[in-house]
């Protein structure tokens, strides 16, 4: 038997989502094998009012009963870099070992998740002779002394403190199985891509409960517009600002057929209003999973930067490539990975904005490109992404 450990929807977080679809593709092909996978989650009474994909008949509370635990063979344990989810299954993992996939590979701030002292025994525990002056550090850079507010998480990834409790890892990425290796790991580590959400390609109105979103459809039929989408949780790496500054010196003949569609937290409004953009600006707030994927479906063109980056992957690019869309990305960590055939990279330096701003306007003017890069981002999807081929890969894994 396997235990299957993470956060679960209805969580906002990316790694609840990634792990409803990989449970839904997993469990048939170990059932096929006779093998069981329950699933597992810190607060499951609301997560089993949304559990009816799964196979499982409940989802149960994390095993920190070692009675509990005797019966399975195998943990797997989903690790990103957010407390509020993903702390109290970092304290079940340093009690039972076990698979750990790596969302994210700076952890800076789940371990500050366990306060101060948390972070002086991860910086001890890496044998750092000046733990005393990287606490220093750490608070002079935290507004309001807030370690949870560090601005350079990346200087203390506190990877080791996770791979000491793991007996392989999975990452996503060419550059996070580099980064394990290069922090000491000396087990296996296997690189398995993020599997496909099967978004829908093209958008129904009949499906659409948000009116915001329902307005807006109507809106790009009678007036031919080009819809522009910003997807996922709001946060300095995602580059938004440069995103606005892009928006704001294109021509006027260019935004009078141009609309911004924000899915998610609104934490923009003062750079949007300060930029003249608030009539190109639609926020639709957070949105049920039918709207949002209506929200994919709907957009012309989906802009996912990202800089500096923790590590992760994107599951907003997964989902906006499955869609069949043209994105513009940053050429930076795992984004880099992708083919230039299936995605628009630019560059995270001081051109970013003016380099943004050339890319737009390509992909509004020559809907021929903008089509290609959408075709190919479907096709990278169909060959590295299908449920079928995540599902055999984790089959090896778990066979092993």
């Amino acid at each position: 038997m396997i235990a299957y450990i993470s956060p679960l929807v209805p969580k906002k977080t990316g790694i609840a989502l990634y792990s409803h679809h990989l449970i839904r593709a997993l469990q048939p092909v170990l059932a096929d094998k006779n093998i069981a996978l329950d699933v597992f989650d810190d607060g499951v009474l609301e997560t089993n009012a949304h559990q009816s994909d799964y196979v499982a008949q409940e989802l149960l509370p994390l095993l920190f009963e070692k009675s509990r635990r005797e019966k399975y063979q195998q943990f797997i344990y989903h690790l990103g870099n957010n407390p509020s989810f993903h702390l109290s299954i970092l304290r079940l993992l340093r009690q039972q070992p076990g698979i750990v996939v790596l969302h994210d590979t700076v952890l800076y701030f789940l371990i500050a998740g366990e306060g101060l002292g948390g972070l002086w025994k991860a910086l001890d525990n890496q044998d750092i002779d000046v733990t005393l002056d990287c606490i220093d550090h750490i608070l002079a850079n935290c507004p309001d002394g807030n370690i949870l507010r560090y601005s350079s998480p990346e200087k203390h990834p506190f990877l080791q403190n996770i791979l000491a409790h793991a007996s392989s890892v999975v990452v996503h990425s060419k550059m996070a199985k580099s980064l394990v290796f290069d922090a000491g790991y000396k087990g296996a580590i296997v690189q398995v891509p993020l599997i496909d959400y099967q978004q829908a390609t093209t958008f129904d109105a009949q499906f659409i409960e948000n009116k915001a979103v329902l307005n807006l459809l109507n809106q790009k039929s009678s007036n031919h517009l080009f819809i522009i989408g910003l997807f996922g949780f709001a946060g300095k790496t995602k580059r938004s600002r440069s995103i606005f500054q892009a928006i704001s010196e294109l021509d006027d003949s260019i935004k009078s057929r141009l609309r911004l569609m924000i899915v998610g937290n609104d934490l923009y409004q003062n750079d949007i209003s300060a930029l003249g953009l608030s009539d190109l600006v639609m926020n639709t707030g957070y949105v049920s999973d039918g709207d949002y994927d209506q929200c994919m479906a709907l957009c012309d063109l989906v802009i996912n930067l990202r800089f500096p980056s923790m590590g992760e992957t994107s599951a907003v690019q997964i989902q906006a490539m499955s869609a069949k869309k043209a994105t513009i990305v940053s050429d930076y960590g795992w984004f880099s990975e992708l083919p230039s055939s299936a995605v628009y990279k630019i560059p995270v330096d001081n051109t970013e904005v003016t380099a943004l701003k050339a890319a737009i306007i390509t992909l509004i003017d020559n809907s021929e490109y903008r089509l290609s890069i959408a075709h190919g981002a479907k096709q990278h999807i169909n060959q590295y992404h299908s449920v079928d081929t995540v599902a055999e890969q984790w089959l090896d894994i778990l066979l092993t």
